[in-house]
């Protein structure tokens, strides 16, 4: 069966997902400026008259301590470094954004990894320069944080909506080699918490299973550590959650039917070595009976010559 790329990667699908089910939440999470007041469209038209899609778009009003005036907030989440090209790509979504709504636009890149190496800044002239926030979370507070939850969990304290989004968020952000590590000691702790209430313990309970789908892939560990969750999406009205879904769904069954035809392989090979052992060994038997038809042929012989008829 031939194999299709996947719908969308796990990151753009959690972060989504998260900016429509619980998006006051995650405005909060990541401390973004303001008061939230709504999401917005992220659908645009670029100046080349193609369509693109900001990743989120939402509305804030002041708060009377970081922002004074209403503002727009453009947050882009990035799995990879910030190239040349992406970053004038977020420029226009912000010019296009400010035209559109005429208001101030503040630009936002939560990044995961890369930060090091990323563009910072996009300038068309000195006077017009986009210097976007970047939001990111390095290995050493990874590990305060994953610290801090383990510590309240087995304490018996409340979670918090930030400590329930450290378990969806701090995999995300863990190094690629730390990742699967973080994620089945997350998916524990969360088994082991009875603070989270619905419908919040979903949203959580399903983000971690993303994050079990981005690190352990379609195998059968996937497959275990998921049995272990009860929560399940809850939101099927999101089509980038929907697709994703299937094509996973798609993975595990290719994966399944792979792991069947292995083994039938394996099977036949099994089998083909014992006929080849049994056909070697009907040889050998076949050598030896016509070696002791000669025998009998000689002693026949020498008795016919002593005058013994057979």
């Amino acid at each position: 069966m031939p194999r299709v790329n996947s719908v969308h990667h796990v990151n753009d699908v959690t972060n989504v997902y998260f900016s429509n089910v619980i998006p006051k939440v995650l405005h909060r999470y990541f401390r973004l400026p303001g008061k939230f007041v709504r999401n917005y469209t992220t659908r645009i038209v670029k100046r080349d008259g193609s369509e693109g899609e900001m990743d989120w778009l939402i509305l804030v009003e002041p708060d009377g301590h970081r922002l004074f005036e209403k503002i727009l907030i453009n947050v882009e989440f990035q799995s990879s470094r910030v190239t040349k090209e992406k970053i004038k790509i977020i420029s226009e979504y912000k010019d296009y954004a400010k035209t559109y709504y005429g208001l101030p636009v503040l630009t936002v890149i939560i990044i995961t990894d890369g930060y090091e190496s990323s563009e910072v800044e996009y300038r068309r002239v000195d006077s017009d320069i986009l210097k976007p926030i970047f939001i990111y979370i390095d290995f050493d507070e990874i590990i305060e944080k994953l610290n801090n939850l383990e510590g309240k969990i087995l304490n018996h304290i409340e979670l918090s909506e930030d400590d329930g989004l450290d378990m969806v968020f701090l995999p995300m952000f863990a190094p690629k080699n730390e990742g699967k590590w973080i994620t089945e000691k997350l998916l524990n702790l969360f088994n082991m918490d009875k603070t989270l209430k619905k419908p919040f313990r979903g949203h959580i309970g399903y983000g971690i299973s993303l994050m079990v789908k981005k690190y352990f892939k379609s195998t059968a560990k996937a497959e275990e550590l998921l049995k272990m969750l009860d929560e399940k999406v809850n939101d099927s009205k999101l089509r980038i959650v929907a697709e994703f879904e299937e094509d996973y769904a798609r993975q595990v069954y290719e994966r399944k039917l792979a792991d069947r035809d292995k083994a039938i392989a394996e099977k036949d090979k099994v089998l083909a070595e014992k006929d080849k052992a049994i056909a070697e060994k009907d040889e050998e038997i076949k050598v030896m009976l016509e070696r002791k038809d000669d025998e009998i042929k000689v002693l026949k012989a020498k008795l016919e010559e002593n005058g013994i008829s057979y």
